[in-house]
């Protein structure tokens, strides 16, 4: 009986660890999103990295769609409160712009909930902005993410890594 009664322990505890690793994150590598604008020819994928070809300038528009990662996809209220992203804008010839929209499932009405604008610097960068832990409504809304990357001189080095929602 004590054998029986343990295994029993051992295996509610075996089954309940997948609850226990859930880090209730949304990430996305940047070279997965949905380029919207401009041509094909515009676009370098590097890695994980969205990124300019090395003759183009102007913006590209990237769209990346958020799931609901927050209890197995089970809760439709995440209590997110961070959007993160990664980049590089190494130039005053270029800017790395990260927004974070809700859309209503049945108006297709757009908010914007938070953005983050790149400031020039040498090296990789990591920017978030908050918003309110009752904002995600996945009973109600969708949500994407875009990034627009935008440069003006060839020698800027505009690009974006990774996104997460936290």
């Amino acid at each position: 009986m004590r054998i029986m009664t343990r295994l029993l322990i051992l295996s509610l505890v075996v089954a309940a660890m997948p609850m226990f690793a859930q880090t209730h994150d949304w990430t996305s590598v940047g070279n997965s999103g949905r380029v919207t604008q401009p041509s094909a020819f515009k676009v370098a994928w590097v890695g994980p990295t969205l990124r300019f070809s090395s003759i183009s300038t102007g913006d590209i528009v990237a769209r990346y769609p958020v799931t609901n990662t927050y209890g197995s996809g089970t809760s439709k209220t995440p209590p997110w409160t961070t959007l993160w992203s990664t980049f590089k804008d190494n130039s005053a010839s270029g800017s790395v712009t990260t927004r974070l929209y809700e859309v209503d499932k049945c108006s297709a009405a757009e908010t914007l909930i938070c953005t983050i604008t790149s400031s020039d610097s040498a090296s990789n960068q990591c920017s978030s902005c908050t918003f309110g832990s009752s904002t995600f409504d996945f009973a109600n809304n969708t949500y994407w993410v875009e990034v627009t990357l935008s440069r003006t001189a060839t020698s800027a080095a505009e690009e974006i890594h990774s996104l997460a929602i936290n």
